[in-house]
């Protein structure tokens, strides 16, 4: 029987066929272009217009939320996907366009690598969905644990990545009922105990088996063990609940992971990836100084909106903690009115917050008041992305509250981030956690293509008025 794909193995089917999609279609308008223009079509063509092979690397990481399990069982948000990376790879080919003359860059040729990219992927998605929401590919999940790492598990199973999947029960010693109570209006069967799992997995013919065990050590006796491997060995995925979550949600849970997990994914790493601190600095500076001049056009604009409205400074200075516990000064336009916090006491900003000007609103949605703060990445105090640097008074009361907090420091802050793109600008301890979760999953993961994936993200944050 052939097995489900894993979480990873769909985003990489769906690159594939998002791939060949868009290199299809750029190579069909070229070959349009060829005929129309009576030249031959072949490698020296090609080779002429070299440019436009570009439009494939930009196509495909403007699609990588859409490779989301979530996003591409959703037809309606997988349509909004595709729609919303056309519209980002047009206002591209604009700027490109009017930035050369348009030497090189028809019109028609765009429109034809637009519109044929657009209805080849949108076929694509349609094919893939009804794929992956169909026999092999359709999974049966049982979950097996106890505790708070078994509602946990199910927390994560209502994601919209598992449309697909049925959860055929849990198999668990904690309960001596028939069902269990997976939270609001959801009970699935209990089928048997934990270490009945290998005989489970067989009867009720699961492909997928969630291990959700009580405790952030996730100890198990060598018995459970041997029965793990042979559900593996049956062809049954196994997948810690720990994983399941991080590899769904995108997010590190700091609930249920040991303090030893800072030792595995932060520190003991390939010396390999002692390079990556510099081509991430030489990205940095690139784009920070592209920004920049785009900064010092709209900077006399700002400054004199900002003193219109609620006089002086137009500048905002706040110490931040940045890598390793350092100290140091962030710049950005003023948002707020003066005297926003007249007892000297931090606090977080609140949606509708009545101390935010309406010019400096517009710049939080625009993020347009991080500008000046491209100084600090220059001078190597930020990066243009990682987790958002805190104020030191912040940092010390939510080190007491939230674990591994602290953590987030191992790496320089930056402009945008992670947590960012994907979660509202948090005014509690429980939105620390949340974006704590995403900031440890990104440090995890770190790499120029994150950071250049994420940095798209931000820009149809700043398009659509999204920031806060």
């Amino acid at each position: 029987m052939s097995r489900p794909l894993r979480t990873s193995e769909r985003r990489l089917a769906l690159l594939v066929g998002d791939g060949l999609a868009v290199t299809v279609a750029v190579l069909l308008a070229l070959w349009t272009w060829s005929l129309t223009a009576g030249f031959p079509f072949g490698p020296t063509f090609l080779r002429a217009r070299a440019v436009w092979l570009l439009a494939i690397p930009l196509w495909l990481t403007l699609l990588v939320p859409t490779r989301d399990a979530g996003i591409a069982l959703d037809l309606e948000r997988t349509v909004g996907g595709v729609a919303r990376a056309a519209g980002a790879l047009l206002l591209v080919y604009l700027a490109a366009f009017f930035y050369t003359g348009g030497a090189n860059l028809p019109r028609l040729v765009a429109l034809y690598i637009l519109w044929d990219a657009t209805l080849l992927l949108f076929g694509w998605r349609l094919v893939a969905l009804w794929s992956l929401t169909r026999a092999p590919f359709s999974r049966r999940v049982l979950v097996a644990g106890a505790g708070p790492a078994l509602l946990t598990a199910f927390d994560v199973l209502r994601d919209p990545s598992f449309r697909d999947a049925q959860i055929v029960g849990v198999a668990t010693a904690a309960a001596p009922r028939n069902e269990f109570h997976a939270g609001t209006g959801w009970k699935v069967p209990i089928v048997g105990r934990p270490d009945e799992v290998d005989e489970l997995t067989g009867r009720l013919n699961v492909t997928d088996l969630v291990v959700a065990l009580e405790g952030r050590g996730d100890e198990v006796d060598e018995h459970w063990v041997q029965r793990l491997i042979r559900c593996q060995e049956s062809g049954t995925h196994v997948v810690r609940m720990a994983q399941l979550y991080e590899d769904t949600l995108r997010r590190v849970p700091v609930a249920h992971v040991e303090p030893s997990w800072l030792l595995t994914n932060f520190f003991d790493v390939s010396p390999f990836r002692e390079a990556s601190p510099l081509a991430k600095r030489l990205f940095d500076v690139w784009v920070a100084t592209l920004l920049g001049a785009v900064g010092l056009i709209l900077l006399p604009f700002i400054a004199v909106a900002i003193l219109l409205e609620a006089g002086r400074p137009v500048f905002y200075r706040q110490p931040r903690l940045g890598r390793s516990g350092r100290l140091f000064s962030m710049i950005k336009f003023r948002t707020m009115k003066n005297d926003a916090e007249p007892d000297g006491q931090p606090q977080w900003s609140t949606p509708g917050d009545p101390r935010v000007t309406r010019i400096g609103r517009l710049l939080r949605r625009t993020r347009l008041d991080e500008l000046p703060n491209l100084l600090a990445v220059l001078r190597g105090e930020m990066s243009m992305v990682g987790p958002r640097p805190e104020r030191p008074q912040i940092v010390e009361r939510l080190e007491r509250e939230v674990p591994l907090y602290r953590a987030r420091l191992v790496v320089a802050p930056g402009l945008t981030g992670w947590a960012q793109v994907n979660w509202a600008y948090g005014d509690s301890v429980e939105d620390a956690v949340t974006k704590l979760e995403y900031d440890l999953y990104y440090i995890k993961h770190q790499s120029i293509w994150f950071d250049a994936a994420i940095l798209l993200r931000t820009v149809g944050t700043m398009l659509w008025l999204r920031g806060r």
